[in-house]
């Protein structure tokens, strides 16, 4: 798993970021950090589909199990989203390390602010008493995504062919 994060969140995890390699993008996220009020949140792009993932209020030993709580957030987003279980644990067992790298080009950090800013609005989807935000991923992954052609998509719905796809069906 190649998470690609903005200077800002690799100060904030104290990690050192590694060259980034050419990975498949559905295995690829996009990270910042940002905080809202006096909410910190983590939010997480997929470099594919732009399907996000939301945490909240992460504390430092959350941080040294980083890796875990990334596995269980997809995994639950997932599964709330009705994606069958079997694709979750592929999808899963693709993503055997974890890696930080720096953004790698514009357009991503773009979409990435994209989907932070869509944070920004909805506040109606946090659940202070968690830290994976299952509410406000599905939220913010359901909302339009200009595709660059003039033409828009869903980036749930962007996230579901590509597991299809992944599973081979």
């Amino acid at each position: 798993m190649l998470i690609q994060c903005t200077k800002k969140l690799l100060d904030e995890l104290k990690v050192t970021p590694v060259e980034a390699e050419e990975t498949d993008p559905l295995l690829s996220w996009h990270a910042n950090a940002m905080k809202i009020d006096r909410h910190k949140f983590l939010v997480l792009v997929n470099d594919k589909n732009r399907y996000g993932i939301v945490l909240y209020g992460l504390k430092a030993k959350d941080k040294k199990n980083l890796v875990q709580l990334l596995r269980k957030a997809i995994h639950e987003v997932f599964r709330s989203e009705a994606i069958d279980e079997e694709v979750i644990t592929e999808y899963l067992s693709l993503l055997s390390h974890l890696t930080f790298a720096k953004t790698k080009n514009r357009t991503l950090v773009a979409r990435l602010n994209k989907q932070c800013e869509n944070v920004l609005f909805g506040e109606d989807y946090l659940d202070i008493d968690s830290i994976v935000q299952v509410a406000m991923s599905k939220w913010i992954s359901s909302l339009l995504a200009g595709d660059g052609k003039g033409g828009y998509f869903h980036p749930n719905e962007a996230m579901y062919r590509d597991l299809l796809e992944l599973k081979g069906i």
